[in-house]
């Protein structure tokens, strides 16, 4: 669990989004001969455009990280969005 204290509900999106893409492109154990690859499953909740309670905001992280968990992994999903189609890849691109 990560914690973005006054950071909006868009700017998370973009840090769970970073996060994603740098575990998932990052070749785990290579100095160990091995090559893993993992594929991170990533649910966010925001306070208070999702839940006001903490119990709530962790509730609804869960039930988006599970959301991407039981369909096709490795992406991020939000509470009350779905899984997001990756833009980070087209944002950084653009730019």
């Amino acid at each position: 669990m990560i914690l973005l204290p006054q950071t909006s509900k868009e700017n998370s999106l973009n840090v769970a989004r970073r996060l994603h893409k740098m575990i998932r492109e990052t070749p785990w154990l290579e100095q160990a001969g091995i090559k893993v690859r993992i594929t991170p499953s990533v649910g966010v909740a925001s306070y208070p455009v999702d839940s006001k309670t903490k119990e709530g905001l962790l509730h609804l992280a869960d039930e988006a990280m599970y959301l991407v968990k039981n369909t096709n992994r490795d992406s991020v999903a939000a509470a009350n969005m779905g899984i997001l189609p990756d833009t980070l890849a087209n944002a950084e691109s653009a730019s």
